[in-house]
This record gives structure tokens, sequence and C-alpha cells, in this order.
């Protein structure tokens, strides 16, 4: 049962608990009242803000306690998350027109106070934007109480405007960017600091976490999206909070929790690309203290970039998730929450890595087909014993979650979590139809944690949490890279770039080598596989401490203890390579041997700042903090081991979050700087691609978000992000970030229309970047100077520039809201942009292209039943 839901037609008691205070109102009937207000998927706080004085009370974060008396006179009890709301006192209320506001900090709410006669009082009508309740600091708190920089999105916002993947809240969030290549290695940046790294002993420098549940592999970070509850975004260093892969910030994603009702809803879409996407999702209590929620999803859509020779595209999807929640509460002070999730890539094609300095050429003919521009068609296929282009990934995730409410002031919570994923692929990296290079790669993992916590509120003027995890995981990593070694003569010497653009088939390859070509071999396989078992052991604990009714500070450290033990084995599975006695651009161990080395390190990681409430709608906060990423030991080739030093990422930030004209405005904003020391990057030594030190960095920024609800039908949101990100020592001193615009904003509207029959809505949403690099070189010719002088880049185009991207949903709910429609456009100006450049050519001055989206429509529909 939700709140106010259709089987409300009797009048109800409603109690409102706040601390030690108590006000009662009565509810009258109100069929405009929707279920959007329930939040049972909230667990009860153990503290609630009071604000008091003679005419009203602000009651923040409380729950509502309801019991409805049915027609046999049976009195049913239910208890729910509620906003904050200002109620006079003895008042009689009526709520209504309750909705989500469209933006990154929550929902608005209209709301009628009426006299206890039924009469309108003096507070006439009150609508307040109302602000989403995150999870950041490990408790329920309202977004504009968190003293940090932080977006958060409610599923059914994205869904209001169409965003179905997570690069979309990338577009909303300010400092936020996500580089989407592909599922296989997406890269997430949050104020410059990107991770992206996919060998087995790596640290994320950016957090995910899936239902608290940390992902600490790149290849199992980025899934389906559907029956999201809501995702955070933080920024800064939150390792304190999150852990040490929280190095610069982290993103969360929440399912929704199963309610106790009956629930089934099936939805639906067919659009351009072959998209078409189907998902149910079933929602029933099994008791009055037990419910489950169960969702699936299929989805298939080709790619962008279509292979000339008709026979598909590059990075098409074909996805299958399901998801399950199962929410258990024997008692009022125990409850359990059980989240699994399941997803399924099996897609054929690979990533369009398309050449922009070779033609793409038929190689039975010698024929142009296609030209230089990376949106437009090619043809690109592995070869030799390496599988044929593909993509498929199995991740399966379980998180438990369980809550015992000790007391009033102590909370014990346990969260269980296991992943395990696999994922390969295989494609054609030279860019080009001529057999160059390809390769296959594959990654696996496997990993168990386990966090205990308790936390305090009230114990004199402290609250806070202390708690001890422990996490263990064992990955690994097969990269394959196989060569035609008479197209590799000709591009090791520097003489097929002189061929360039039109370059050369195959057949004209080995006609220019006349008879040396027989000794040379049509396919040589370099291969490397690499394994990391990693245990953790964390001890962590927070303290905020009231020192007045206006100001709190707080305090808190993480320490970590770890250790790992990693190996190599490089092999040449074909023998070695004619051209080398060797390896290619891989090189095998010494005798094929694996080679192993271990290495323990403890970081200690923190945090400290205040907030000062200048008035109950103005927050101000200054918060220091300490991040790392820790050393680690990796295997070289030669079979010594190198020492990765620890970077650390020292941020000061400072800002204000508010609630403007009587609540109709929520907003934030925030300046910060950090310095980054031992910043790891990677760079060509010797024809391979290895991790080396940049040294010194830091950032300056400004942020800002806003919410504005202009009337009842109309709400508008808009963000803005400034980040000077630079290094500051070595070759690349001045350089910027990679994947760090120094500008972004995204500006957006909801519209409502309300008629007889239904509702129409509509939401454009407009986000910009400006110029971004995709390597921390700049892709400055000064520092791509190589032997032979044929592998130097001379011209600078690895970067993408200015550039925005239009979208929009417009959608008709029936005024039941048992379906809907709607049309979803995506890059409605079809903008023609790039999502990675230079990649394994650059390094033989042949840079590849990766093409973002083009403009794309699709249909959508729900049906509730």
């Amino acid at each position: 049962m939700t709140l106010l839901s259709n089987i409300i037609t009797y009048r109800q008691r409603l109690t409102l608990r706040a601390c030690s205070h108590e006000v009662e109102a009565q509810v009258y009937d109100n069929s405009t009242m929707k279920s959007r207000l329930a939040r049972p998927d909230i667990t009860p706080l153990v503290q609630c803000r009071l604000r008091d004085n003679p005419e009203s009370l602000f009651l923040s974060c409380c729950h509502i306690s309801f019991k409805l008396l049915q027609s046999n006179n049976d009195t049913i009890s239910h208890r729910y998350w509620m906003p904050p709301l200002f109620f006079t006192h003895n008042e009689v209320t009526t709520m209504k027109n309750l909705k989500w506001l469209p933006g990154p900090l929550g929902f608005a709410l209209s709301a009628t106070a009426l006299a206890a006669t039924g009469e309108p009082s003096n507070t006439n009508t009150s609508n307040i934007t109302e602000v989403i309740v995150v999870t950041a600091q490990k408790r329920e708190q309202e977004i504009t109480d968190v003293p940090m920089a932080m977006s958060a999105y409610s599923g059914e916002f994205l869904e209001k405007i169409g965003g179905s993947e997570l690069n979309r809240v990338a577009e909303l969030t300010p400092g936020f960017v996500m580089q989407l290549q592909d599922r296989f290695r997406p890269g997430f940046s949050i104020r410059g600091i990107t991770t992206d790294d996919l060998n087995p002993e790596s640290e994320l420098r950016v957090a995910i976490f899936q239902d608290g549940v940390a992902v600490t592999h790149a290849n199992a970070s980025y899934g389906e999206l559907f029956d999201i509850d809501r995702i955070e975004v933080e920024k800064g260093p939150q390792s304190t909070l999150h852990g040490r892969s929280a190095l610069n910030g982290g993103v969360s994603i929440f399912q929704k929790k199963p309610l106790f009702e009956q629930v089934f809803e099936v939805k639906g879409g067919l659009g351009e690309y072959g998209y078409q996407h189907v998902q149910a999702v079933a929602n029933t209590p099994l008791s009055d203290t037990m419910a489950v929620r169960f969702g699936a999803l299929t989805k298939e859509k080709d790619g962008f970039v279509e292979d000339s020779d008709g026979s598909g595209s590059f990075n098409a999807v074909n996805a299958e998730a399901y998801r399950l929640g199962v929410l258990w509460e024997p008692s009022d002070d125990l409850r359990f929450h059980l989240s699994a999730t399941y997803d399924l890539d099996d897609t054929s094609g690979g990533v369009p890595f398309k050449s922009g300095t070779f033609l793409p050429l038929d190689q039975s003919t010698g024929k142009v087909i296609g030209d230089l521009d990376f949106w437009t068609p090619t043809h690109l296929e592995t070869f030799g014993e390496l599988p044929k282009s593909y993509f498929e990934r199995e991740i399966r995730g379980v998180s438990g979650t369980t809550e015992y409410t000790i007391s009033d002031r102590f909370t014990l919570t346990s969260i269980t979590g296991y992943r395990w994923f696999e994922s390969c692929q295989a494609g054609d990296n030279d860019g080009t139809p001529t057999n160059i290079i390809a390769y296959e790669q594959c990654a696996s993992g496997e990993q168990l944690s386990e966090e205990v916590r308790v936390n305090f509120t009230d114990i004199g003027p402290f609250n806070g949490f202390v708690g001890v995890g422990v996490f263990d995981a064992q990955n690994d990593m097969s990269l394959d890279m196989g060569y035609d070694e008479r197209a590799m003569s000709l591009l090791l010497t520097g003489q097929l770039q002189a061929f360039a653009p039109r370059g050369l088939t195959n057949a004209e390859i080995n006609s220019m080598l006349g008879d040396s070509a027989n000794s040379l071999k049509a396919f040589h396989l370099d291969r490397q596989v690499r394994h990391a078992d990693i245990r953790t052991y964390d001890l962590f604990a927070d303290v905020t401490s009231n020192l007045t009714d206006n100001l709190e500070i707080f305090i808190g450290g993480r320490m970590t203890w770890d250790k790992k033990e990693v190996s190599l084995q490089g092999t040449t599975p074909y023998g070695v390579s004619s051209l080398t006695g060797s390896g290619l651009l891989l090189g095998p161990t010494p005798g094929n041997q694996k080679y192993s080395d271990s290495n323990s390190s403890s970081t200690a990681t923190g945090r400290v700042g205040l907030r000062y409430e200048i008035t109950p709608n103005l927050n101000w906060y200054a918060v220091y903090g300490l991040g790392k990423r820790p050393e680690v030991v990796t295997v070289n080739t030669n079979g010594t081991s190198s020492l990765i030093p620890t970077e650390e990422l020292t941020s000061m930030e400072t800002g204000i979050k508010f609630q403007l004209l009587d609540g109709r405005v929520v907003g934030d904003s925030s300046i910060y700087y950090y310095e980054y020391e031992n910043f790891q990057t990677l760079a060509a030594v010797e024809g391979r691609l290895v991790t080396v030190n940049a040294g010194e960095a830091d950032s300056t920024g400004f942020e800002a978000q806003v919410n504005y609800l202009a009337t009842d039908s109309l709400s508008l949101f808009g963000s803005y992000g400034y980040n000077k990100a630079r290094l500051r020592t070595g070759a690349y001193k001045d350089n910027s970030f990679r994947n760090s615009p120094d500008h972004m904003f995204s500006v957006g509207a909801s519209f409502e229309w309300p008629l007889q029959t239904g509702v129409i809505a509509f939401s454009p949403v407009y986000s910009w970047q400006s110029k971004m690099f995709f390597f921390d070189d700049n892709d400055k010719a000064i520092l791509q100077q190589r032997t032979p002088a044929a592998f130097s880049d001379t011209k600078v185009d690895e970067f993408q520039g200015a550039f925005g991207l239009f979208s929009a949903r417009l959608s008709y709910t029936s005024a039941d809201e048992a379906w809907m429609v709607a049309i979803v456009g995506d890059n409605l100006t079809d903008e023609k942009y790039i999502v990675d450049a230079g990649n394994m050519g650059d390094y033989f001055g042949i840079p590849t292209f990766i093409a973002g989206s083009r403009q794309n429509v699709r249909a959508e529909f729900t049906v509730n039943f």
C-alpha cells in the first residue's frame, strides 16, 4: 500500500512525529493525491530536525504514522518517510498535487493548509521545492544538509527526461564526465580525475557503488539502468565515507526496494537504429513483514557507425538485465534488504576505431569504400586465429543489508556484498580494413566484502558512525594482440605511413615486399595474462559535533591495510616474431614463464570541516579532505617488478546550499582547490605503452546547480561547472587533464499540462561542454616525436571541441496513471562528436577516432496493472 493511493476513500488520522514533539492533523479524502510521496524504501531516521516557533513547526526527514480504518473496521498501521513540510499548530491539513521536481536536488510539493472549519487559513497555498534524501554520509539526510558538493537524481526524474543511460547523468552533473567508448571500458571522470584502468591490480580513482557495494573493476561498472530509486554523485575526496577507491568522488546507484503493495508494470520502446526494449517489474507482499520485487529487461540497438559491407554496425547493444529485491521487517527494530542484479551482454561487431589517416579500402579490388570522417561507414574485422569482433559480458551481484535499531541512539548496520563478472571483447584496433593489428581482451573478477558499522546520535552533542570492513578479490586479465607481420614490417619502419591517405591493401603490401613476404608470418600473436589477489581491511569513523544550534563540526578518518599478490605471464603462442625474434608490441616474459610478486601497504585518509546554518534555508560549509590511491606493485615483461607510488590528493572546498522564495528555489554552489602528487598516466616507452609518473597536478573549480518551481506546471533546472585541472611538473607541465573540459553547463525544464483525461508533459534538456583532450599529452606535437619519424604525430586533432547536445521527451499519462506513451529524442541537432581519440594507432602516427551517438528518436510506453 502506498500513501494516499486509490484505496483511500475515508478519513484517516494523521500523526506527525518530530523528536519529542507531536502534532496532529486530519487528512481528508483527495483523489488527486498520488503514490509518489511514498518512500518506504527509506529506513526510519534516528534524528528528526524540529524548528519550533509560536506560529508553526517545520518538520524535516520524519515519518508519518497512518492508521487506516477499513470498511470491516480493521485497522491497518503504516509508517512512511515524510518530506519537510510547514504546519501551523493544530491545523487541519490537506495535501495535494505532489510531484517530483526534475533536477539534481529533489521534487516539488504543493500543499494547501485549511483551517479546522475547512476554510483556507492564512498560510494559503505553499508550493515548495522538495529536496531529495541521500545517504552519502551513511545516514539519511536532505541533500541540502550534506556538507559536500553532490548531485542526486531520482529514477522518476531520469525517466522524465528520457535518461536511460548513465552518460545522461554525466551530461547534467557539473564536474562529471563519462567517456563511453564502449561498455567494455567505460571511463568515469570527476573534477578531471579519470578511472578506466583495466589492470587487475589497479585501484579505481572514482568509486562506483551498486546498492552500497563497491564495484572495483572498470569492466563491471557500466550496467543497465532500470527500476532505479536514485543515483548519487559525490565529488571531492570521499575515502573516509566510501573507501580508498573514492579518491576524488563516487557514483552510487540504488535500485528500488520492495513495497508492501501489489505492483505490476510493463514498459517498452521502439526506435531508430533498430532500438527495441521491453521491461517488466512485479512487486508483491508475501506477508505483513516481507515483500519481493523482481524486474527483467531486454534491449537491442544498432551502433551509430555502420559496417560498409552491410553486415551490421559497431558498438551495437544486445543486453539483458534482471533485478531482485527482498525486504523483510520482522519487527520495528530489525530490517533486512537483499538486492540481486544480473547483467548480460552479447553483441557482434566491435568498437568503431576508425582511422583518421588511411581511407577504408576494399581488400579485393583496392577500391576506396569510404572517407576519413569518424562517423561514416567503414569495415573493421579481426583476422588470423582471433575470433570475429564481438563483446560478451556477464555480471552477477548480490548485496544484503541488515539494520538493527539497538536503541533510539544506536543503530547497527551490516552490508555483505558479492560480485562476479566475466567480460571479453575482440576487434580491429588499427582502424582500417587492412589486416595490421587486431586484439581480443578478457577480464574477470570475483569479490566478497563485508562492512559493519554502528551509527550513533545524540550522544551529548555528537552524531556519527564507526565501522570496520574487509574486502577480498581475485581479478584476471588476458590480452591477445594479433598482427600480420608483412603489414607490420612496413608500419614499424614507417613506410606504410607514407602511403596516406589511401593506404595499401594486404595484397598490395605483399606485392611491395616481394619474396621477403614469404619469410614473414600472416599471423603472429602476443599474449599477456595478469592476475591479482587482493585482501583489504578497513577501520573508519566519522563524528559530527553540534557546537550550537546553528554550527556543527565534523571529522572523520579511514585506515586501510591491504596485501596484493600479482603475477604476469607473457607468451608468443605461435612462436616468436620473424621481425623481432621475440614479441612485437607485448613482450614475452623470460622463458614464457609466470613471474609473481606481492606487496603490503597501509594508507590513512580523512576529512575535517564545518557546517553553519545561517538561516533555516541557507547553509554554509567548508571541508578539507585527503584521498589516496595506494601504492601497487606491478610485474614487468622482463620479470622484474616496479612499485607504483601512492597517489595523494588534498582538497579544500567551501560552498552554500539554499532554499529561497518560500521553498520554490533549491540549489547550491561550491568552489574548490586540490593538489595531486604522483599523478600516474600512460606514455609510449620504447614502443610500448607503460605507466609513468607525471608528478604534480592541481585544479581550481566552481560548481553550481539550481531547481526552480516556477509554477505548478513548470519547473526549471540548470547546472554549471568550471574545472581548471592542470599538470604542473615534467614533460606534461601546464597540460589539461584528459576527459576534463574547463566548462560544462546544462539547462532543462519540465512542463505539465493537466487535461481532464490525463497529463501532457514535455521535458527538454540541453547540455554543453568546452574543448576536451583524450590524453594527458594534449596531442602536442613536441610530445609525440618518435623514432622512426613516421611514428610522430604532427597533427593536433585528438580532442573534442566545444559542443552541445539537445534532447527532449514528450509524454501523455492517463488520469489514473494506468498507462503512458512518450516520444524521446536524443542529440536532436545531430551533433557529430567523438568520445575517444588516439588509441593504439596513435603510437605509430595513425590515430583512430570513436564516434559518439547520433540523432535518434524512439517511442516508449508504460502500462501499470
